[in-house]
C-alpha cells in the first residue's frame, strides 16, 4: 500500500480502484485496520512553523539599541579598570533577558495550551457506522462525509459529490470556490487547482455535500508539502500588532527621554563632571527611564487576561482581542445558538384550512385530523440519522421534525428507511429542502422550507396560508411550510419537479433562550454597548424573540434582507438603515458581511458572532471576531479571534468585562513606568538647578530599574478589575492610553517625587553628610516613592484603602521581592562595595518613609479630583 499511496496519482484514479489501493471499502475501515494504520502513518497532525528555541528567545532578549549602549558602556569600564560596575552592568542585562525570555516563553505556552482547546474533528465512517472522531485520528483509507461548513483536514479521493462546492485559497490561492466532480477525469499532470475530484487538506467546503477516502494524512498531504501551513491560532503573543504599537509608543517616549538627558549630559559636561561618568550615567539613565520593557509588560497582562477569560469559556485566539473585545460598542449576534439553546422542538402546528394543534393537544391525542400527515412528511423531508439506540442525531431543524413524527404515531425508521430516488440537501441560499420518493402509488416528492419559498411552489396556495405562516412567526415562533405531490416518475432532476406542489401545513418550531441572555443584554446596554440580533427567521418571529430578550422594539426597527437588497451596500442609503435597525430578519449569508461593514463604516467598534462557514467573511471583517465553540464550524473557528466554549450570549459579557479590565491594568502599567522615569529624570535635572551633586550613580540607578520597574510594573497586569469596568464609558482605541488625564495623574506624583528626593539630597549634604551617604538615602527613598505610587494606582477610581489585598497578591509579591532586593543591597558585603550602599540610621528611614507617604497622600488627591464622581 506504501507504493500507491503517492501524492501524484490519486487524482486520476477511478473511486472504485482508489479504494481497491487503499484496502478500503465503502462501508470503510474497521476499528483494529483503522488503529493499526494510525501507528503505521502516525497522527493526522499538519506540520507547525518552527519555534525559536529558549536560547534564541534568550538572546533576543538583548536586540534593543538602548542594550547596544549599556553593553558599549559595561565594555568602557572594564577598558579602564572599573571592574565592580562592568560586571554589575553585564549582571542587570543578563537579568533582564531571563525576566523577558521566562516572560515570553510563558507568553507563547499559554497561546498553545489555547489553541489545543480548540481541536478540529471529522465525520468518519468505519464497518458502516458513522463517527465524529478528532481529525489527528484519521488513517489513509477511512471513508469520510464532507458538509457544508467543514474544514478538509486530510487530502480526500471524492466518492460523491452533490452540488460540492471547495474553498481552496489556502492551497492553490484561487480566489473562488470549485465545483467538484466525483467523475471527472483529470490529468495526471494537473496541479492541485485543477484536480476537481480531490479535496485537499486545509481546504473548506463552501457549499454541498460529499464523501471520499482519505489518500495522505499530515505531511503526506499536499499542504503539508509546501511553506505555509494551517494554523488553528494567530501569532506568538509577542508579535500581536497591540504589542508592536506599544512598541512605537515606547519609541515616541524614548525620544523625548533621549533629548532631556542629551540636555542634562550637557549641562553635567559645563559644570565639569568627568565625561566617563557622564556616559554612563547618561546611558544608565535612559534605561531607567525609558519603559523598553513596556511590550514584554503588556503581553503578560494580556496572557493573564487571556487565562482569565479562558476560565470563563472565552477562549482566545489573538491576544490583542483580549483588550478589543472591552472596547467594542456593537454586538451582532446571531440568535440560534447564541441567544437561544438551539433546542428546537415543535410546539405547534396549523393545517391549510387554518386549525391550530398545540403540543399539549397532540400529547394528549395522537389521533387528531392531519397530525399524521404533517408526522409523515415531516419524516420523509428529512436529513437526520438514527444511532443504534434510536436516538436522532443531525441538523436540529430535522431532530425536532423527526420527534414531530414519532409523537405522531409514526415509525422514524421506516419513514427514513424508504426508498429515496432524489433529493437536494438544505442550503441557506436555497431555503428549502426537497425528496423524491418512490411509493407504492408513484413517486412522492416532499418539499419543506421557508414559508415564502414553499407556497411560491404551490397551486393551491392562497393570502390566507400566507396569514398563517405571519401569526405563527408572530408569536415566536420558527416557521416551517410542507407541501408535497405524487407523480408516476421523476422526469429530470428533482429541481425541475417542484412546481404544482399542494400545501401540507406548517410547523412552528420553539427554540428557548438561553439562561442568563436577559440580564447579559440588560448589563450591555447599561455598558453602553448596542446589540444588534441577526437571523434568518421571519421578521414576526424575530421580532417577538427581540422583545423576549428585553430589547423592546418595534416592527420599524427589523430590517430584513429583502430592504437591504434594495441598496448598494457602500452608499450612504445603505449604511443609514443598517444604523436604524435593531433587528436584521430573513438575512442571506453574505448580507452579515455588509451589516458589518456598514456599522464599521459609522464609526462603531464591532464584536460579531458567527458559526457558519458563511459567517467567515464577516468574522474576519469585524473588529472582533467570536466564533462558537460547541456548535461552530472550523472555518468559522479559524477565522474568530475568539471562541465562546459554551456557545452562549452571556460569555461574551464576561469577555467585555474582562477586556475593560486589561485596558485599565495596560493603563496602570503605562502610568507606572512613565511617571516613575519621568521623576528620575527630573530629579538629576532639579539637583542641577540647585547646584546639587547628582544625586544617583550610573549603577545606583541600573539597580533602582531592577529593583523598582524590573519586578513591580509586570504585577499591575494581574489585576482582577475594580468592579465597576462594565458602569465605565466605552474607550475605543489604545490611543488614549496617554491622554489629559493620565498626563494629570502621572505628573503631580512625578514632581513629589522629585521634589523630595532634592530636598533629601540637600538636607543630608547640609547635615554634613558625605556624597554617598545622602545617595544611599536617596536611593531608599526612591524605593518607598515606587511603592507609594504603585499601592496608590493599584485603583484608579477608589482610594488605595478601599480595596482588598488578595485582589492581586502577585503585587504585594512583588513588593516585597523588591524590599528583600533593597535590603540585601544595603546589608551584603559585596553588593555595598557595587551600589554604593549601607545600613541607614532610623531617623534617616523615618525622613524616607514620610517621603514615601506624601506621594502616596498626592496621587490620592489627585485621583480624587480626576475621578470625583467614582471616589
Amino acid at each position: 500500500m506504501d507504493e500507491a499511496l503517492s501524492p501524484r496519482i490519486w487524482h486520476t484514479l477511478d473511486a472504485r480502484d482508489a479504494l481497491a489501493a487503499l484496502n478500503s471499502s465503502l462501508t470503510g475501515l474497521s476499528e483494529v485496520e483503522a488503529e493499526r494504520r494510525l501507528g503505521q502513518y502516525g497522527p493526522n497532525i499538519l506540520p507547525e512553523p518552527s519555534r525559536t528555541r529558549p536560547l534564541g528567545i534568550f538572546l533576543r532578549q538583548f536586540a534593543n539599541p538602548l542594550i547596544y549602549l549599556l553593553l558599549f558602556a559595561g565594555l568602557l569600564s572594564l577598558a579602564i579598570g572599573d571592574r565592580w560596575d562592568a560586571w554589575f552592568i553585564f549582571g542587570v542585562l543578563g537579568l533582564n533577558a531571563l525576566i523577558g525570555g521566562i516572560q515570553e516563553l510563558k507568553a507563547d505556552a499559554s497561546a498553545q495550551a489555547l489553541r489545543m482547546l480548540v481541536p478540529q474533528t471529522a465525520r468518519l465512517r468505519r464497518t458502516g457506522r458513522i463517527f465524529d472522531m478528532p481529525s489527528a485520528q484519521i488513517v489513509p483509507g477511512d471513508i469520510v462525509e464532507l458538509e457544508s461548513g467543514v474544514k478538509v483536514t486530510a487530502d480526500i479521493r471524492l466518492i460523491t459529490a452533490q452540488g460540492l462546492q471547495i474553498d481552496e485559497s489556502l492551497v492553490t490561492g484561487e480566489s473562488m470556490p470549485v465545483m467538484k466532480s466525483a467523475e471527472a477525469k483529470v490529468a495526471a499532470e494537473a496541479p492541485p487547482a485543477e484536480r476537481l475530484t480531490m479535496a485537499h487538506a486545509g481546504t473548506a467546503i463552501v457549499r454541498g455535500r460529499g464523501s471520499g477516502v482519505v489518500v495522505a494524512t499530515g505531511s503526506n498531504t499536499v499542504l503539508g508539502h509546501i511553506d505555509r501551513t494551517l494554523q488553528a491560532a494567530g501569532e506568538s503573543a509577542v508579535e500581536t500588532p497591540m504589542v508592536r504599537r506599544m512598541e512605537v509608543l515606547g519609541r515616541q517616549i524614548a525620544i523625548a527621554t533621549m533629548a532631556l538627558i542629551a540636555v542634562l549630559s550637557i549641562l553635567l559636561f559645563l559644570q565639569g563632571e568627568d565625561f566617563r561618568e557622564i556616559v554612563l550615567l547618561a546611558i544608565a539613565l535612559a534605561v531607567s527611564a525609558i519603559p523598553e520593557g513596556l511590550p514584554i509588560a503588556v503581553t503578560v497582562a494580556l496572557s493573564a487576561a487571556a487565562n482569565r477569560m479562558a476560565r470563563r469559556n472565552v477562549i482566545v485566539r489573538s491576544l490583542p482581542a483580549v483588550e478589543g473585545l472591552g472596547a467594542c460598542t456593537v454586538i451582532a449576534s446571531d440568535k440560534t445558538g447564541t441567544l437561544t439553546l438551539n433546542r428546537l422542538s415543535v410546539e405547534c402546528l396549523a393545517l391549510p384550512d387554518g386549525t391550530l394543534i398545540r403540543r399539549a393537544d397532540w400529547l394528549a391525542d395522537g389521533e387528531l385530523p392531519g397530525l399524521a400527515k404533517i408526522g409523515k412528511v415531516a419524516g420523509w423531508c428529512n436529513e437526520a440519522q438514527l444511532t443504534d439506540t434510536g436516538s436522532p442525531v443531525g441538523d436540529a431543524v430535522d431532530i425536532a421534525l423527526l420527534d414531530l413524527a414519532r409523537e405522531a404515531g409514526c415509525d422514524p425508521a421506516t419513514l427514513l428507511g424508504e426508498s429515496r430516488l432524489d433529493h437536494l440537501h438544505y442550503e441557506p441560499a436555497l431555503r428549502h429542502a426537497a425528496v423524491a420518493l418512490g411509493l407504492p402509488d408513484g413517486v412522492r416528492i416532499v418539499v419543506k422550507g421557508a414559508p415564502e419559498t414553499i407556497l411560491a411552489m404551490c397551486e393551491d396556495a392562497g393570502p390566507e396560508h400566507r396569514e398563517i405562516a405571519e401569526r405563527l412567526a408572530a408569536d415566536g415562533y420558527r416557521v416551517i411550510a410542507f407541501a408535497q405531490k405524487t407523480v408516476q416518475r421523476l422526469e429530470g432532476p428533482l429541481r425541475q419537479s417542484m412546481s404544482g406542489l399542494g400545501i401540507v401545513g406548517f410547523v412552528g418550531l420553539a427554540d428557548p433562550l438561553r439562561h442568563g441572555v436577559i440580564d447579559a443584554i440588560r448589563t450591555c446596554q447599561a455598558a453602553g454597548i448596542d446589540v444588534r440580533m441577526i437571523t434568518g427567521d421571519h421578521p414576526r418571529t424575530a421580532l417577538a424573540i427581540a422583545n423576549q430578550l428585553g430589547m423592546h422594539i418595534d416592527l420599524q426597527d427589523v430590517v430584513t434582507g429583502a430592504q437591504l437588497k434594495q441598496h448598494d451596500p457602500s452608499s450612504a442609503l445603505f449604511v443609514d438603515l443598517v444604523i436604524g435597525a435593531k433587528v436584521f430578519a430573513r438575512t442571506e449569508p453574505d448580507q452579515k458581511l455588509a451589516i458589518v461593514l456598514a456599522l464599521e463604516k459609522s464609526g462603531q467598534i464591532v464584536a460579531v458572532t458567527g458559526d457558519g462557514v458563511n459567517d467567515g467573511p464577516a468574522l474576519r471583517a469585524a473588529d472582533i471576531g467570536v466564533a462558537m465553540g460547541r456548535s461552530g464550524t472550523d472555518v468559522a473557528r479559524s477565522a474568530a479571534d475568539l471562541v465562546l466554549a459554551d456557545d452562549n450570549f452571556a460569555t461574551i459579557v464576561a469577555g467585555v468585562e474582562e477586556g475593560r479590565i486589561t485596558f485599565v491594568n495596560i493603563r496602570k502599567i503605562v502610568l507606572f513606568m512613565l511617571a516613575t522615569g519621568l521623576a528620575e529624570i527630573c530629579m538629576f535635572l532639579g539637583a542641577l538647578a540647585f547646584g546639587l551633586p547628582m544625586p544617583l550613580t550610573a549603577v545606583q540607578l541600573l539597580w533602582l530599574n531592577v529593583v523598582t520597574n524590573g519586578v513591580q510594573d509586570v504585577t499591575l497586569g494581574f489585576g482582577k478589575g475594580e468592579g465597576d469596568e462594565l458602569e465605565q464609558p466605552v474607550r475605543a482605541t489604545l490611543a488614549r492610553l496617554i491622554d489629559r488625564e493620565a498626563i494629570i495623574l502621572m505628573l503631580p506624583g512625578a514632581l513629589a517625587m522629585t521634589g523630595i528626593s532634592v530636598w533629601v539630597l540637600s538636607t543630608m549634604l547640609g547635615a554634613g553628610e558625605t556624597i554617598d551617604a545622602a545617595r544611599n538615602a536617596v536611593v531608599l527613598t526612591v524605593v518607598f516613592f515606587h511603592f507609594a505610587y504603585l499601592i496608590s494606582i493599584r485603583h484608579l477610581h477608589r482610594p488605595f484603602w478601599r480595596w482588598h489585598p488578595p485582589e492581586n497578591l502577585w503585587m504585594f509579591g512583588g513588593m516585597a521581592l523588591a524590599i528583600t532586593l533593597q535590603l540585601l543591597g544595603m546589608n551584603w558585603g559585596p553588593l555595598q562595595t557595587i551600589l554604593g550602599l549601607s545600613p541607614i540610621a532610623s531617623s534617616v528611614l523615618l525622613q524616607c518613609l514620610a517621603g514615601g507617604v506624601l506621594v502616596l497622600v498626592v496621587t490620592e488627591t489627585t485621583k480624587r479630583i480626576v475621578y470625583r464622581p467614582r471616589c
